[in-house]
């Protein structure tokens, strides 16, 4: 991954169990351990005033994704009447411009929100469970261009932090996690039966869930075993977990799928290519316009 010209220094753990890290850029971090030691050192490195910033709650893979105002104050009421949710948690790490309020760029509570959600589906990706839900937002061009500016930044952070391994694809096909999909379809109507990771049941039918693998053809669905079996018989549907969310009956990507021969290997190969007006599905040289799969504009 390019790092744009952003350096990465972190120091020693300290005698509070505290790790401070920072970029060359605006990110100042700290990585404290729950103790009461550890916080009210932050504290009195933060001078007891009011720094605002994002921090996460770790317990494990489980993590705990917010945003304040006072951070020091947060971390405090975590400490002592902590959410169900993240009660175990273990350690803590504070992301900040390492400012106080007055002049850091994380007083904006649009910002810290957006970045906050951005978090949330970052470690969703890194396959954490994360349980905390974060808040849609809208920005204007000043705060657009804050948070791009700061998630490019924290991409590089947190992969040398060694939290993360991989980031975000680009904007417009993002991979869509369970809990929105979940959301999505019930708003659609649909009735979800069950859900697994890679198979739900929806409406009565069997469904797979693929967000497929970025290829230079487009996002690569592999058809194998049971699923290469649906498709041969046309039953079920394929949800593409990504961008606009497809719903496509597998009967439909069979009319690509020429070749009867096709099916009598142990796999198959369909690309999905978003474009900036419609996605298509490929499969060697045939295509279809799936656009009218799209279950969100």
């Amino acid at each position: 991954m390019q790092n744009n010209g952003v350096g990465y220094h972190e120091d020693p753990k300290n005698g509070n169990g505290i790790i401070r890290s920072r970029t060359t850029r605006q990110i100042r971090s700290w990585e404290l351990p729950r103790t009461v030691k550890a916080l009210e050192k932050l504290n009195a490195e933060m001078e007891k005033i009011e720094f605002p910033g994002n921090y996460i709650l770790f317990d494990d893979m489980k993590v705990y994704v917010g945003e304040a105002k006072s951070i020091y104050a947060r971390l405090k009421t975590h400490s002592t009447t902590p959410d169900d949710k993240i009660k175990n948690w273990k350690k803590a790490l504070v992301i900040s411009d390492g400012r106080a309020a007055t002049q850091s760029d994380f007083n904006d509570n649009v910002v810290r929100l957006a970045l906050e959600m951005y978090l949330i589906r970052l470690f969703k990706a890194n396959k954490y469970n994360v349980v905390s839900q974060g808040q849609e937002v809208t920005l204007n061009p000043i705060q657009t261009h804050m948070v791009t500016s700061l998630t490019l930044e924290l991409n590089h952070f947190l992969l040398k932090k060694n939290v993360i391994t991989k980031v975000l694809e680009g904007a417009g096909v993002e991979e869509v996690f369970a809990d929105d999909l979940k959301r999505l379809l019930t708003n659609k109507g649909k009735k979800i039966q069950k859900w697994g990771a890679y198979e739900a049941t929806i409406d009565g039918h069997k469904v797979y869930i693929r967000p497929g693998s970025e290829k230079s053809k487009g996002w690569q669905i592999t058809f194998r075993d049971r699923f290469l079996n649906s498709l041969e018989k046309g039953d079920g549907y394929l949800l593409v977990s990504r961008a606009g969310v497809l719903l496509i009956p597998l009967k439909d990507i069979q009319s690509v799928i020429t070749e009867q021969q096709a099916y009598k290997q142990n796999t198959i190969d369909i690309y999905i290519q978003f474009m900036p007006e419609k996605v298509v599905l490929a499969y060697k040289a045939d295509t279809m316009d799936v656009t009218g799969f799209k279950l969100r504009r």
